[in-house]
């Protein structure tokens, strides 16, 4: 399953946080370990927020805002477990509709393979919902699914899923990786539901001692100090049960307790509750993993947000359909809305039938319908019913009823259909609360609400199910790339809030703005769309060009083609040359040929009386099954992450078996290293991909298969052409940046510019442009001309923030300058340094470009420049790039 772009960057985010966290703890454990050499006692300390403070000092994580407006680091909540050791938490911010499940589930393999060194154990997996359990349970659950397949490989091929009340034993848990599906409320110790959970229920005995053997439980509590116990007073002297005597209870609460599992939280802002995070985390968990669209969203700073992935980042990957166009009948009633709704639908039918015959791609538009009655005793004139809904577009529209569908709370008419399916009839689904969450069909377009008084707040809890794209990816025709919201008889600001707040409440905030409203047919002031022009001195200049990357292709009429990361440079990789480099020093270390075993024993003092031993723990050999030997497939299955070819994959790790072998490693010393091996091999292996690319990338530049150039070509793609006017969403708040001293811009290349398009930094930057004699002109490209990007060596792209026309004072020509600007609290970091040293590699090769004659820019012969501007010093870099 290939990932997107920005969910690669969330995973090599925490990537760098788990070797981060690893090298934190280990300083942590030598810590208490040396103490313990000179006979001292010494707690471990937080390590998990040291690991935190270094991210912020690294500038990887994102500021935050005051109340002042001021950006401040991100403090780290700290979380301990029952017996006070920290437990790492982190939190991935991902709007609805961008993989959170995916990013949790891929997230489970790091932690296995990264930081824990193992493949099996316990996954706690906790959701907030019925209908968010059951898409996760078929999604896990089924064998040839994409994230079923990604445990799979974590694990070795041994994964278990369980629910609450399935029985399994220890043997599981030491075998497999054992994935337990459980419901938020089932783990809020106040609730009746959740004290199923600590019950007493005698279907976990391979965990506990036997009720009756006192000297064995009370070792247990006293290694484990939050089990719950039975209290056995009451049994009495007569049975030889000392008063105070405990016995554990063996209740699922307890085996979590033991086995200390990872827990993922989805929706980790419905966890806030005291009584919910006290219990997740007296499970005694390794660590745990919140995801998240809006985490911290009351106020209250309650999760370590790791990572922050932004709705435009989705719009970015297709991910989203938008914009969203609202349109509101003044004074109508329900009935006509639905027909309007229906006509859009037939429209949208008609545009996906076309667009198939086209392409090949199955769409089918499906409507979701609000109403405000659903329950069989509920129908009522003076509420929109779902039977009426049903009625009225069978009997009035002439709607097939095997089309229609009503999801409810007691009555779910969709079943198992697989609404993406050519075979399902679907397209229209009358719902009232039902579809709030854990629901998810990119086909849906349409959102009628037929709720008239509680309409905004039916459209905020609805919106994020119109929004996503099919197939991930746009089609190019308008109609289905836009979703679509009806009501009746609304104040439309009223309901364009209700979309931002839905916007907002899915993780969109930023792209809130994109919102097109309509009433009675007419165009409001709330969000409107608005058509730029240039200046009018601007306005003779000649088209606008600016070059793309280019691949030599002699294919191709003029000789190029776009320049294509996987084709040109993973393509051209030498894979044979790669080996694990490291190999001679890969520290073997011995004692994880032992499994410890942290056993408390009750032996008899030298006066003949019982004590409790609390000495060292004990350990014992790991059984090697010789005849099984490594598991091989599982092993190159990991090292695909970096090495795509599984035959490369497979000669790289023979090769680096072959040597351990001759260096006389052991059988059993390899598969009591296998994992930290693999971390080790992906992590030399990744930093050579990373160098080897760069290598060819610019020996590509060097001799002209790569370059950055102007063609005259038929082909449109091959340049990328400025627009002559530019579309934009503009709501009443939306202000017109003006100069600091509150006069009109002169050098913006379009007559208008938006405050909102702009951050802080951009803002700063394009008022220092609007100043200068050497600056012609100066447009904000990165909001509306997305298109135009920047490939390097590396799989992601780079979207430039500003374009500057310069003149040059000695010759009168004029030279295009594209500038990336960047907060300072992301200097230094990965992204930062590959953009900058991309932008200087360009830079040198426009120069050899034009005075080599290859390079042809009408509006700038002088050629052009690429430049990164840092928060803390762009007021110094710019003036040398300007002159």
């Amino acid at each position: 399953m290939e990932l997107k772009d920005y969910q690669n960057g969330v995973l090599n985010k925490l990537d760098y946080y788990l070797k981060t966290l690893a090298e934190n703890k280990e300083e942590a454990e030598d810590f208490v370990a040396f103490q313990k050499m000179k006979g001292k006692e010494a707690r471990i300390n937080d390590y998990t927020k040291d690991a935190w403070e270094q991210l912020v000092q690294e500038r990887r994580i994102d500021l935050l805002k005051d109340k002042s407006g001021h950006f401040v680091p991100a403090p780290y909540v700290s979380r301990f477990d029952g017996l006070e050791q920290p437990i790492p938490n982190v939190c991935l911010k991902v709007p609805t509709g961008g993989g959170k499940t995916l990013l949790g589930v891929a997230a489970i393999e790091r932690l296995q393979t990264d930081l824990f060194i193992q493949q099996t154990g316990m996954v706690l997996w906790v959701v907030p919902s019925d209908a968010i359990y059951k898409q996760t349970w078929k999604q896990l659950a089924n064998r040839e699914h994409p994230y079923r397949q990604m445990l799979e490989r974590a694990s070795g091929g041994r994964v278990k899923m369980l629910e609450k009340n399935d029985a399994f034993t220890k043997r599981d848990i030491d075998e497999n990786l054992c994935v337990m599906l459980l419901m938020l409320q089932s783990s809020a110790r106040q609730s009746k539901e959740a004290l199923r959970m600590f019950r007493d229920s005698g279907r976990f005995t391979s965990f506990f001692p036997i009720e009756d053997d006192t000297t064995a439980n009370e070792v247990l509590v006293t290694e484990i100090r939050n089990l719950d116990c039975n209290d056995l007073s009451d049994y009495g002297w007569q049975e030889g049960i000392a008063p105070g005597s405990v016995s554990v209870k063996q209740s699922l609460g307890n085996v979590l307790r033991l086995v200390r599992p990872v827990i993922i939280i989805d929706e980790g802002h419905k966890a806030y509750s005291n009584t919910a995070r006290d219990t997740l985390c007296g499970f005694n968990p390794k660590f745990i993993l919140e995801l998240s669209a809006t985490p911290n969203a009351n106020g209250k700073h309650h999760s370590n947000v790791l990572v922050n992935v932004s709705g435009q980042a989705l719009k970015d990957e297709q991910m989203i359909k938008l914009p969203i166009n609202l349109i509101n009948e003044d004074k109508s009633e329900w009935k006509h809305t639905l027909s309007l709704a229906h006509s859009k639908l037939s429209e949208l039918d008609l545009d996906a039938q076309q667009f198939q015959n086209e392409t090949g791609r199955y769409i089918r538009p499906i409507m979701l319908i609000r109403v405000e009655r659903t329950g069989k005793d509920q129908r009522d004139s003076a509420f929109v019913h779902a039977e009426d809904a049903r009625e009225y577009l069978m009997n009035k529209l002439g709607v097939n009823e095997n089309e229609i569908r009503l999801k409810t709370s007691d009555k779910n008419e969709l079943g198992d259909d697989d609404l993406l399916s050519d075979m399902c009839p679907v397209k229209y689904i009358i719902t009232k609360d039902a579809l709030r969450e854990g629901w998810d069909c990119p086909f849906a377009y349409v959102l009628a609400v037929l709720s008239k008084m509680t309409a905004r707040t039916a459209i905020t809890q609805m919106i994020g199910r119109v929004l996503r794209q099919p197939h991930a990816r746009l089609t190019q025709k308008p109609s289905l790339d836009e979703c679509y919201v009806y009501t009746f008889d609304q104040d439309v600001m009223n309901a364009v809030a209700g979309v931002k707040e839905g916007l907002e409440e899915e993780g969109m905030g930023d792209v809130a703005n994109q919102v097109k409203a309509s009433e009675a047919n007419k165009p409001t002031t709330a969000v409107t769309k608005e058509i730029l022009l240039l200046r009018k001195r601007f306005r003779s200049l000649p088209k606008i060009f600016l070059p793309r990357v280019l691949h030599l292709d002699n294919r191709f009429e003029n000789g190029y083609r776009l320049f294509d990361y996987e084709r040109d440079i993973l393509g051209d990789l030498d894979w044979e040359s790669l080996l694990y480099l490291n190999v001679d020093n890969f520290q073997f270390i011995n004692d994880k040929l032992q499994r410890t075993i942290a056993r408390i024993d009750y032996i008899m003092s030298k006066n003949n009386q019982g004590e409790l031993d609390l000495a060292e723990p004990v350990q014992e050999n790991i059984e090697f099954n010789a005849s099984m030997g490594l598991d091989i497939s599982y092993m190159v299955r990991q090292l695909t992450d970096i090495i795509p070819n599984p035959w490369q994959a497979m000669r790289v790790l023979t090769h680096t078996l072959n040597i351990l072998r001759d260096n006389g490693v052991s059988e059993e010393a390899l598969f009591a290293n296998r994992l930290e091996l693999l971390k080790e091999m992906k992590r030399d292996i990744k930093q050579q991909v990373i160098q080897l690319s760069e290598q060819i990338f610019r020996s590509k530049l060097d001799k002209g298969d790569i370059s950055l150039r102007l063609l005259a070509s038929d082909n449109d793609k091959l340049n990328w052409e400025l627009a002559q006017t530019l579309e934009v969403n503009v709501s009443e708040h939306n202000q017109v940046l003006r100069r600091k001293d509150g006069s009109e811009l002169e050098r913006s290349l379009f007559e208008k510019v938006y405050q909102n398009e702009l951050n802080n930094l951009e803002r700063e930057t394009a008022w220092y442009l609007d100043k200068q004699e050497s600056v012609y002109w100066w447009h904000r490209i990165a909001v509306n001309q997305r298109e135009y990007s920047l490939q390097g060596w590396q799989k992601q792209k780079v979207y430039p923030d500003l374009l500057v026309c310069v003149e040059e004072p000695s010759s009168g020509s004029y030279r295009f300058s594209v500038l990336e600007t960047k907060g300072e609290h992301l200097k230094g970091n990965d992204d930062t340094e590959y953009k900058r040293r991309l932008f200087e590699l360009l830079t040198e090769h426009v120069k050899t470009a034009v005075d080599a004659g290859e390079l042809t820019l009408e509006a700038a012969s002088g050629g052009m420049s690429f430049r990164m501007l840092m928060e803390n010093s762009w007021s110094q870099e710019i003036v040398s790039e300007l002159n």
